[in-house]
Parts: C-alpha cells; sequence; structure tokens
C-alpha cells in the first residue's frame, strides 16, 4: 500500500493486485469517509497485528 498525503487527508493505494489487499484499502478508505482518521485508524491496526503476533507467537512457543 502507498500513501500520499496532503494537510487533511490520507490517500490510500493499493501497490499489487491482491484481492485482500485491495479489500484492506478499500474499508480504510471508507473508514475515513466516516469520520476516522488515518492516525485512529493506524493505531487501531497496529494495535490488532500486535495482538495476533503475540497469539501466534504464544501458540508457537506451546508445547504440544
Amino acid at each position: 500500500m502507498t500513501t500520499a498525503c496532503d494537510e487533511k487527508h490520507i490517500e490510500l493505494k493499493p501497490i499489487s493486485s491482491c484481492r485482500q489487499e485491495v479489500a484492506m484499502v478499500e474499508m480504510l478508505v471508507s473508514l475515513q469517509k466516516r469520520g476516522w482518521s488515518a492516525a485512529e485508524l493506524a493505531l487501531a491496526l497496529a494495535d490488532a497485528s500486535e495482538e495476533l503476533v503475540m497469539l501466534i507467537a504464544t501458540k508457537t512457543l506451546r508445547p504440544n
């Protein structure tokens, strides 16, 4: 994903034809149009990503 920004808006653009990436960009653009700031969205994604990484790490490190 690439970004372009001016003073009040950050534009998100997909850099590949991957369907998941395009869906994510569309979701983020839709959320920005509903009033969420790029910073709020970035923090929410970072938090969710961190939680997923910790869950994966925990499951990977546990003995079977």
